[in-house]
């Protein structure tokens, strides 16, 4: 179902044609990129909040791993995956950064 939801995105704009890239190895992927994600902590008096971005990978695509790099093909924009943020049984979303100084 995820795969097909990918697609459906990919074919309107919302996804993005990417490449994985781990221990030298590049592999195509559909993935979503969510920038300047805001998280607020239930501990705060004041809340105020942490901006990152995110990526979604399907995991019939691609096996994620702390340290590798997606580049979007069509930026060519190079993000590290930093932190696991969560997942099931088809995707797993990541807390990324620049893979490449600017």
């Amino acid at each position: 179902m995820d795969a097909l939801a990918f697609k459906s995105f990919h074919g309107v704009g919302v996804a993005d044609s990417a490449r994985y890239i781990f221990e030298g190895a590049e592999t195509p992927c559909t993935v979503f990129l969510d920038e300047d994600v805001q998280q607020f902590t239930d501990d705060d008096l004041a809340p105020i909040p942490v901006l990152f971005d995110r990526i979604t990978l399907q995991l019939s695509e691609v096996s994620p791993r702390k340290g590798a790099v997606v580049r979007i093909v069509g930026s060519g924009r190079e993000l590290k995956l930093i932190k696991q943020l969560r997942g099931d049984a088809s995707t797993q979303q990541w807390e990324v950064a620049d893979a490449k100084s600017p």
